[in-house]
């Protein structure tokens, strides 16, 4: 090694320029072959010497660091000296089959675990503080030092709260409602192309240039909705204003022709309440099962739906009414009477709502026998008038499709509001 002639720092003995200032230097003097030094800080005579083999003239010996001080440590007993193996090309001699490793210490010895470490001498420089020395290259080299340990990973808050809520659906109803739109939009239109009567044949607008106004918008109201909810089912579009789309349709389908009509009174409004409160939330219990606003929607549309039937009438109780027509209607009209009260009972039975989670208490279920409870009584009493195909060749909208706009209004608030619902739950 020499010094450097600017900047005195530590070059190879070879070097023509300063690799830190970039002086010139002054030419090396000349050396034996066999005591110049490669880049590596060795020369040909060191390896000769380490190899064992003759020739080889001994070298100026290299700049040795001071030797550290090691912890103490357990020693072994001695050994029982072992033949030493001829070395051949300068080898290793080979260890005996009984010598120490660090995984089994040798015969006599302690067992591993009880070894003392020997913590390597830059751990300890490390440990102690002392900067490494530089090697024999002589380039000032970086401190080695220990990195830091990455931070944690953190699950973000908005998942991790999504993911610890159980019972919470992402969007539930965003290709459901829009299959209902299809269908029972598709089922309107169709109702409204029904003939209603075919002697002489009759369709919903035979004569409608001269309809009044209010039997005009009455009249187009099933087919303006049927064809809306077609339409916006395909428009693409999020589920949020689809679902506003369709509850604002049902809505509609139910109340203008109350406006248009005689309004009804507190039990017509009660039963529409029922319909409006119930369907909704048991669609919305069967997919969020923890939600206490869903409980509480069925809880309010089964309040609405009993308190008509329990409040007297002109002296008497309507659901006592129902229980004497069962028993005293003739025939087959008591068919009529078990309908009235088996919707009682699916209405009451939709109070296993407040079973709890992760039950649904067979929500779905419940929903749609309300849904299509009014298919039942037309094809019940279809059935029971009799002379099947005679009623539908005269009446086919009367005897096949009367059940279509209660049932489609009903789907599209029940899952238009589901859907309205759901997403303030998310």
């Amino acid at each position: 090694m020499k010094k450097c002639a600017s900047c005195s720092k530590d070059l190879p003995e070879a070097a023509l320029h300063c690799v830190f200032c970039g002086a010139k230097q002054p030419p090396a003097p000349a050396v034996q072959p066999g005591t110049a030094k490669t880049a590596f800080g060795y020369s040909a005579n060191e390896v000769m010497a380490q190899l064992g083999r003759p020739g080889a003239q001994p070298a100026a010996p290299a700049y040795q660091p001071p030797p550290q001080q090691p912890a103490p440590a357990y020693q072994p007993p001695p050994q029982q000296a072992q033949p030493q193996q001829p070395q051949f090309g300068g080898l290793a001699p080979a260890a005996p089959a009984q010598a120490a490793t660090m995984f089994a210490p040798g015969p006599g010895g302690p067992p591993p675990q009880q070894q003392a470490y020997q913590q390597p001498p830059a751990y300890q420089q490390a440990q102690s503080g002392a900067a490494p020395m530089s090697g024999g290259m002589g380039i000032h080299s970086p401190n080695q030092h220990t990195p830091q340990p990455l931070p944690p990973v953190q699950n973000s808050p908005y998942l991790g709260a999504r993911a610890a809520r159980a019972g919470v659906p992402i969007e539930p109803w965003k290709d459901s409602l829009r299959l209902m739109m299809f269908i029972w939009g598709a089922v309107l239109l169709a109702a409204f192309a029904t003939p209603i009567g075919t002697d002489p044949v009759a369709f919903h607008w035979t004569g409608i240039g001269d309809m009044p106004a209010k039997l005009l918008i009455g009249t187009l109201l099933v087919a303006g909705i049927g064809l809306l909810g077609l339409v916006l089912a395909a428009i693409p579009m999020v589920p949020m204003p689809r679902g506003i789309m369709a509850l604002v349709l049902g809505l509609a389908g139910i109340f203008v022709p109350l406006v248009l009509t005689d309004f009804p009174g507190w039990r017509g409004l009660l039963e529409l309440a029922a319909m409006l409160t119930l369907v909704p939330g048991l669609l919305v219990r069967n997919e969020y099962t923890e939600s206490m606003l869903a409980r509480i929607l069925v809880t309010i549309g089964v309040l609405c739906f009993i308190a008509p039937l329990l409040v007297p009438s002109g002296g008497e109780i309507q659901l006592v009414q129902l229980f004497k027509g069962l028993i005293d209607a003739p025939g087959k009209l008591k068919v009529f009477a078990i309908l009235e009260l088996g919707l009682i009972v699916v209405v009451v039975m939709s109070l296993l709502a407040w079973m709890p989670g992760p039950a649904t208490g067979a929500a779905k279920v419940f929903a749609w026998l309300i849904i299509l409870w009014p298919v039942a009584i037309v094809l019940v009493g279809l059935v029971i008038a009799g002379n099947i195909g005679k009623h539908i060749e005269k009446e086919p909208y009367e005897s096949l499709m009367a059940w279509a706009p209660a049932a489609a209004f009903a789907v599209f608030v029940g899952y238009g509001g589901a859907t309205v619902i759901g997403k303030q739950l998310e």
